[in-house]
């Protein structure tokens, strides 16, 4: 089962930013959601959702972006791995570019603003300007497995034609070639649960958000 829905927001004074929300049901009852495209997420409330104690974003001391070079940037080990993930994936793209995709840089500033938003336990996107994916599963998940399950909508996209023939959204943002800074996070959550009463209404929410954000309408990922 399969649901998604567009529109296009300006992004700018020539309205030329386009903004993508996709959202399905996968495997393993899974959940995921995509926006990018200058201004991600459309939703304001203020209430937070019944979580836990325990804050999932790495965020390393220095304040500065970090790179995947010496090990894992992230800081939590639930969170180890996904910037290299990411990396992985921009590194496989085909058409392959002539000049390859920059690798994605750890931010804590960016980690920050997504476990602001993770914190908040509901399973829609941010209005934080960031591009941004979303994932939610009923246990509690690894990294890896999320991006993954991301990238693995590159057998939607047509680069030629740059058009998708399902959902594709959070493929293209993982592999934006503007997009250059990364920060992620996890909760773990006991309302707002997208699976209802499964699992006694315990879920994880994953959030990555991207610095630049990508998902421009008319322009291809790289």
């Amino acid at each position: 089962m399969q649901h998604q829905h567009t529109r296009t927001i300006d992004g700018s004074a020539a309205g030329r930013a386009r903004f993508s929300t996709c959202l399905g049901i996968g495997l393993s009852l899974a959940l995921l959601a995509c926006s990018s495209g200058g201004s991600p997420g459309t939703d304001n409330q203020d209430t937070d959702g019944g979580i836990t104690d325990v804050d999932m974003a790495g965020m390393p001391g220095g304040g500065g972006d970090m790179s995947t070079s010496g090990g894992n940037p992230e800081g939590n080990p639930l969170l180890n791995g996904i910037t290299a993930a990411h990396n992985a994936a921009r590194a496989a793209v085909m058409p392959a570019p002539s000049t390859p995709l920059p690798a994605l840089t750890w931010s804590p500033t960016v980690a920050a603003a997504a476990q602001t938003w993770a914190n908040r336990c509901m399973f829609q996107h941010s209005s934080n300007g960031y591009g941004e994916n979303i994932y939610a599963d009923a246990g509690q998940g690894d990294a890896r497995a999320v991006v993954d399950n991301w990238v693995s909508e590159k057998a939607n996209y047509n680069y030629a034609a740059n058009t998708c023939s399902k959902v594709c959204g959070h493929y293209t943002q993982v592999v934006w070639r503007s997009s250059l800074r990364l920060g992620c996070a996890a909760k773990q959550c006991t309302t707002g649960s997208p699976f209802g009463s499964f699992n006694g209404g315990k879920w994880t929410f994953w959030v990555c958000d991207y610095d630049p954000p990508g998902n421009f309408g008319g322009q291809r990922p790289y």
